[in-house]
Formats: C-alpha cells, structure tokens, sequence
C-alpha cells in the first residue's frame, strides 16, 4: 500500500529543460546498485531535498547555506550528506530552508532556517546541526508550513505552534503561540498544512479545516476565516490529505481525489477557472493511491506507478505538463504603479500523464523534483544550480537521473 503522509512541498517556477518528445522514463527497468542504500521517504524544501533511508539516517544534499543540510557546514553539497546525530527517525519533513525529523520516542528534531516566530532566534537564524524543538512531544506525524506547523500527537489530537494570524493554530484565537491544542479535534490520522491555514483528517474519513479562507481553504464560500476547526462539506471517506499555498485536497477510498480553496494555476484539478472553490472531484482521476500538493500545484500517485500532475508549470516551456490536454495561461493584473505587465504564466487546470513510470512518490521543489521507485531508489531531475539533484554534477536534467550516494 503507498497510502501514507501527503506530502507539502514549495512550487516548481523554472527550469529551462522540457520533457516535450521524451518517453517515459521506466524508473524500475535498472537494478539497484548493492551499495546504494534503501531510500523509505523522501522531503523536499525551496532547493534542496532530504532522504530518510532505512533504518532510521537521513541523508540531504542541494542548497544548505542556512544549514538545512544537517552536516554543520551550512554549505551546498552536490551529493547526499549525512544528518548528524539522527538515527532513528520515522519520518523527515521539509519545508523552505529548513528540515526536520519525528524520531522513534516522539520527539522532533530540525535543522536550517526557522521562520515561525515564536521560537528563540537561535533557531529562527538557522542550525547546521539537528536540534530537539522544545513542546513536541509523542509526535506522531509532523506537517511544517511557513508560518505555524502542526502535529498528531500520541492521544489523536492536534498541537500546532507558530503564527495564529486569522486562525491558523485553530484555537479560538489569533495570537502567535505555541505549541496549542486545536479544539474540538480528536482521532486525528493526520494534517496538512498551507500558509495560514490547516486541516485534520480524522480515523473516520472526515476533513476539518481552520485558518485563512479567503479562497474556501476551509472548504466553503463564505470567505470568513475560522478560527476553530469546521468540517469541509462534501468530504467523506478520505485516506489522505494535503495542502498547498491556498488549497488542499484529500485522497478517498474509492481512488479518486477531491480539492478545494484557491485556483489561480489549476491547482485544484477540476478544470475550474472560480477564485474561489468548494470541495470538487478532480476531473478523470482514477486508482490514485496519493496525492500531494505543492504551492500551487498537485501531483497523485497512482497504483500502477504512473503519476498524475496538474496546476503551475516550471516555465514557458511547459517542461512539467507537456500532454497537458487544456493548457492555460495565467496573466497577472498589474498595479496602476508598475510599469510593464508580468509574462503569463503557463499551468494545467486538469490532471496530465508526467512521463513516469514505477514510482512510490514523488516530491516538488522550487526548481527541482524527485522521485522515490519501488526498490527503494531516489531519482531527481529539473534544475541542478543548487546541487538539488544529488548527481554530484551541476547539470540540468530534464529526465529523472540517480542520485549519487
């Protein structure tokens, strides 16, 4: 089974490399090297990427000026490097310029730049070294977001920590602090987070969400923010959960995938062109087993390894969609003050084959992207500038290439 934590990931918005006229690339056609080590998950932030292996190190490589690396040289590296001090971890989270880990008893970890507020500057100007975070406690699954991050903890509840502007931390309030409990929430399999908003999905299927809505984050019209959690109408059944900048989606059990919230790129799949969306199917998706959503776009896996994507591009040469069947173009509307019109913007506003096959998961960053195959290999592709790919080399990829352990 793939289902497992949705993961939230930061837009791709270039890469000058297009897939246009390329098959697909048949991720498990190569047998895996003995000595290349088994990758369980992988986590991706603005430029770089982390690995957790198995047995419980994690391994990072791309951008690590702010120490999100974990090695503490707060320097790029073009190949993996070891997260010092981490050999337990069950899950790796990244987001930004930042990494974190949930280990074995509970506990969280992070590494790099910080931008939540409400911790102790030391942390907030970034650690090249891997440090307990103070008030995570019998964590069971992490979700980071730029401004606030939220938590399953031991009993099924929900602790969120950071910014609480227009909600966000869901209890009653908009203060920055934390860590907080989210009220009325109990038997939480898991969160998401975006930016200034949250949402839980419960053991039962249903999704709750709180925060930012002026674009129906929380799943309705009103564009009233909620302060407390509220459940998204329409939404039964969920296996799984994800959030973008202004939009989230949920996985169901019959393998399809429903979005709501914000749709400037298509992010949200349903071949809408509304600011603002209530929960909608994703137009033809089927046998999805994940789904995952960066800043504004969203990616699902399928059962049969094949993967899914629709909302932003990488750029104007449609390099990320390239049989996107309906591409569209975002222009932006310029204030009075400025002086010349912003380019367009390509995105697809339904799902488009990206030309894998064999993959467990695929992750989304800035510039870069990478894929987790069956046999427990990781693949990247996209831009290397910031050694993001993990090939040891500084060339752009524009089909997905082994990272060099």
């Amino acid at each position: 089974m793939r289902f497992g934590v949705a993961m939230v990931a930061m837009a791709l918005i270039g890469c000058g490399s297009g897939w246009a006229g390329r098959a697909p690339v048949e991720l498990g056609d190569e047998a895996a090297e003995t000595a290349e080590p088994f990758v369980a998950e992988l986590a991706v932030g603005s430029f770089h990427t982390c690995a957790r292996l198995r047995g419980g190190t994690i391994r990072c490589w791309g951008m690590g000026a702010r120490g999100q690396l974990g090695d503490g040289a707060a320097a790029q590296r073009a190949r993996p490097v070891v997260v010092a001090g981490i050999d337990d971890a069950v899950q790796v989270v990244a987001e930004g310029d930042r990494s974190c880990a949930v280990r074995a008893d509970g506990s969280v970890w992070c590494w790099g730049f910080n931008a939540v507020p409400e911790l102790d500057e030391e942390v907030r100007r970034g650690r090249a070294q891997a440090q307990p975070v103070a008030g995570w406690r019998e964590v069971r699954q992490l979700a980071l977001g730029f401004d606030h991050d939220c938590a399953v903890v031991g009993d099924g509840s929900v602790v969120c920590r950071g910014q609480g502007t227009r909600g966000a931390l869901g209890d009653g309030g908009m203060m920055a602090t934390g860590p907080v409990t989210v009220v009325r929430l109990e038997s939480v399999a898991e969160v998401a987070v975006g930016y200034a908003f949250s949402c839980a999905r419960t053991n039962a299927g249903e999704v709750l969400c709180w925060g930012w809505n002026e674009y129906g984050q929380c799943g309705d019209a009103s564009g009233r923010d909620h302060l407390t959690p509220s459940p998204v109408p329409g939404v039964t059944g969920a296996v799984a959960l994800t959030a973008g900048f202004d939009h989230a989606c949920a996985l169901l059990a019959d393998g399809t995938a429903t979005c709501w919230g914000g749709d400037t790129f298509g992010q949200r799949g349903d071949g809408g062109g509304a600011t603002v969306g209530l929960a909608a199917p994703v137009v033809g998706l089927r046998d999805a087993a994940e789904v995952a959503a960066g800043q504004y776009r969203t990616t699902a896996l399928l059962f049969d390894g094949t993967v899914r994507g629709w909302g932003r591009e990488w750029g104007p040469e449609r390099a990320l969609w390239p049989e996107c069947a309906e591409p569209r173009e975002h222009v932006s509307v310029a204030a009075p003050s400025e002086r010349r019109q912003a380019p367009p913007e390509p995105y697809c506003p339904v799902p488009t084959t990206m030309p894998l096959t064999g993959a467990s998961q695929v992750v989304v960053g800035q510039l870069h992207a990478c894929v987790r195959t069956d046999d427990g290999r990781a693949l990247c592709w996209g831009s290397n500038a910031y050694g993001g790919l993990g090939d040891g080399g500084v060339t752009d990829r524009a089909q997905p290439t082994p990272v060099a352990w």
